[in-house]
């Protein structure tokens, strides 16, 4: 088992919390089973190879709160790294490959922002030169990582800028954009505000509400929602038809957990009985999420696989003609850090396609600032970095979104999950921007500049109903509008027909 050990003046970088949160990755980002504690005044990170790799740390940053930030690769040795050092380090090291790139593809940087950039390394410089001296390297060192983040937010958005307006001098900008609905017909004002700011309603028809009771299915919710979308023009995404875990399932569920046969039967005629009654009626179906990392009664890894499948042939069977997406949530692979499943959610796909199923498109559920069954946060440029690792599949891909405007209770919200809202510092006024709409402001454009992606959708239309993340939705629990539903509505009428 290998063993890297790093030393840090001031530990209140890594919150308690954190601790179990630190993962070692190889060379393709992939999570490898980690294991971290502080022997006295080190930080020991274990995982299960002795091979070089990334360390993956949420660290405290000033002024922007915790932030997942990695270090260059580390091979390991009996001398402690200075981990501030590392972690400036890897972000100083990332962002400048990715600028590269993006000049490479005709970014031009604007002056300002070079040297914004030059000052992030000048301050690692400092740091990597004065490691003698711990506290003082790792003023630097931090005072390096929150000028290069803060630089790569406004880098981020100088690039789909100049990406998205080069687009639309060739062809107008194509990418449906829109919100999962929840299990109601939304109230008259919300519609007006959904049907302003979207393109296209994902319909979630759930099982659960589906079918509350067993053997019984009562369409009309579904019916409902889906008669009010074709009457506004939207786009209908429907699904997941399978959600790969315990909150997508009836609770009646369990009966058959040791019947493999039978448990297969059931979900799969679920999943007949919805495209049958709705083919011909919906744009796109959403048939599985979660797949890597829900767990779901006692499915493993080939089970899952081969369930969805046979949904796939089900679909396929009834509705020849729509385009069909299974969806992944944590696609970077956190979860794997725990140790307790072996396929990250790239080898899962990877295996979907090659096995030629008929899936027309891949999907990214990113719920940011969620912990667990999300991801912290993340400098904006790691989102272009995940596009173009999933889009080497070579299929379009359907991007879904949340994360928190607040932190704090939220009585509807689940709560085995906790949120974690991006840390701003307050502006000139006195108040700090909504968290939710920053974030959302960072990476929403990037996203949309990029060919590989055609459909974006916000995760969680409304707090005002039972739903999954605290504070993720567009509509408040009082149900007034949030400004990251403004900014949708601005980024349809500029850059969606």
């Amino acid at each position: 088992m290998g063993q890297l050990r790093f030393r840090l003046p001031d530990r209140n970088r890594i919150a308690p919390e954190s601790l179990s949160r630190i993962f070692v990755a190889g060379g393709d980002d992939i999570p490898w089973a980690t294991r971290t504690r502080f022997d006295g005044d080190v930080l020991v990170v274990q995982r299960q190879v002795d091979e070089s790799g990334y360390v993956y740390v949420p660290w405290e940053v000033s002024g922007a709160g915790r932030r997942l930030l990695c270090t260059s690769t580390l091979m390991q040795r009996d001398e402690p790294y200075l981990l501030d050092v590392e972690l400036a380090r890897g972000l100083v090291h990332r962002l400048r490959s990715r600028l590269f790139i993006w000049e490479f593809m005709g970014l031009r940087t604007p002056p300002e922002l070079r040297e914004r950039l030059r000052e992030a390394v000048r301050l690692f410089a400092r740091a990597a030169t004065n490691q003698d001296q711990p506290d003082e390297a790792a003023q630097f060192a931090n005072d390096s990582i929150a000028t290069a983040l803060a630089v790569s937010v406004d880098l981020v958005r100088s690039y789909a800028e100049q990406t998205l307006a080069a687009r639309q001098r060739q062809t107008p900008a194509g990418v449906l954009l829109g919100a999962t609905l929840g299990t109601s017909t939304p109230p008259v004002k919300t519609r007006r505000q959904i049907v302003d700011a979207c393109t296209i309603a994902q319909l979630p028809m759930a099982w659960r509400s589906i079918e509350a009771v067993e053997g019984r299915r009562d369409w009309k919710a579904t019916d409902e929602q889906l008669s009010w979308c074709q009457t506004s023009g939207l786009k209908i995404a429907a699904g997941p038809l399978l959600r790969m875990d315990e909150r997508g399932v009836p609770d009646s569920l369990v009966l058959f957990e040791d019947d493999e046969e039978k448990l297969q039967e059931v979900m799969l005629d679920h999943v007949r009985s919805v495209v049958s009654r709705y083919a011909g009626r919906v744009h796109l179906w959403h048939i599985a999420s979660r797949v890597s990392s829900g767990r779901l009664l006692s499915l493993d890894e080939e089970r899952k696989l081969n369930l969805v499948a046979q949904a796939l042939h089900v679909v396929r069977q009834i509705d020849p003609r729509t385009p069909m997406v299974v969806s992944f949530d944590q696609p970077w692979g956190e979860y794997l850090a725990g140790g307790d499943e072996d396929l990250a959610p790239w080898h899962y796909a990877d295996a979907l396609v090659r096995a030629d199923l008929g899936i027309s498109g891949i999907g990214l559920e990113i719920n940011a600032g969620y912990w667990p069954n999300g991801c912290t946060h993340r400098p904006a440029f790691e989102y272009g970095r995940l596009i173009d690792q999933w889009s080497l599949l070579g299929l379009p891909l359907m991007v879904m979104l949340s994360s928190p405007s607040a932190g704090g209770p939220d009585k509807l919200a689940s709560p085995k999950i906790n949120a974690e809202p991006l840390g701003l510092t307050e502006g000139p006024g006195g108040s700090a921007p909504d968290p939710q709409f920053a974030w959302a402001s960072a990476v929403l454009p990037l996203l949309l500049a990029r060919n590989s992606v055609q459909v974006v959708l916000w995760n969680q239309l409304t707090d005002a109903e039972p739903h999954e993340f605290a504070h993720g939705g567009l509509i408040d629990a009082a149900g007034a509008e949030k400004p990251t539903l403004g900014l949708l509505r601005d980024v349809r009428k500029a850059n969606v027909p």
